[in-house]
């Protein structure tokens, strides 16, 4: 199993629903950014984690739904979905290396496309490897599912957190964090049966590797 070192730096406490995984989007105030900012919430996860980890500062303490909110809110800023919503990783690498510029960050995020035709798509091995990469460098990968094909837990045209893989090759299985919900579904179901595909990010401490994109 491949896992963040720290899963819980991503855990709150709310009342009356207990323990949340991340954040939610349905916290943001206003009504697209409640329908469009599965994006935004997860790039947030990933930039609180990274604070909570030491490796960059914050200019606020997120302690809980209020003031996760307000870094939910600053992430918008950078991730702004258009009217498709950030639909490309790539989209999400520039808002978050931007993102991370305004911090006084010199980490860079790492992108891995899974483009809608299948003959084009990096192989399973690949995706997987670019994962284990990703939380081996202690870092919640983004996931963008934008079609579920036949993985009935995901919600298709929508971003979610990866915090760890259990298995291996046609077993592997990722673990998500989804609006504050636990999620396991199946790696190669997922890319045997997207019919739009998606991709894949996460923050490294240096340039991406050609290799991963």
């Amino acid at each position: 199993m491949s896992m963040l070192l720290r899963p819980d730096y991503l855990h709150f406490s709310c009342p009356g629903s207990g323990v949340l995984f991340g954040c939610d989007q349905d916290w943001f105030r206003g009504f697209w950014q409640r329908k469009a900012g599965c994006g935004p919430c997860t790039g947030a996860n990933l930039i609180l984690y990274l604070s909570r980890s030491g490796r960059l500062s914050l200019p606020m303490e997120i302690t809980d739904r209020a003031s996760f909110l307000v870094l939910m809110e600053r992430s918008w800023e950078y991730l702004t979905p258009g009217v498709m919503g950030l639909n490309s990783p790539f989209l999400m690498q520039k808002g978050l290396d931007a993102f991370l510029d305004s911090l006084g960050s010199g980490m860079k995020s790492q992108a891995l496309d899974i483009p809608a035709e299948e003959t084009l798509r990096p192989s399973p091995e690949k995706a997987e490897a670019f994962i284990r990469q990703g939380l081996s460098a202690d870092s919640p990968v983004a996931f963008l599912n934008l079609s579920n094909g036949d993985v009935l837990q995901l919600e298709s045209w929508h971003w979610v957190t990866v915090i760890g893989l259990d298995g291996k090759g046609k077993n592997v299985e990722l673990l998500i964090y989804d609006n504050g919900r636990q999620l396991r579904v199946s790696l190669s179901r997922w890319l045997l049966t997207t019919r739009r595909g998606g991709g894949f990010v996460y923050v490294g401490d240096g340039i991406a590797d050609s290799s991963s994109s």
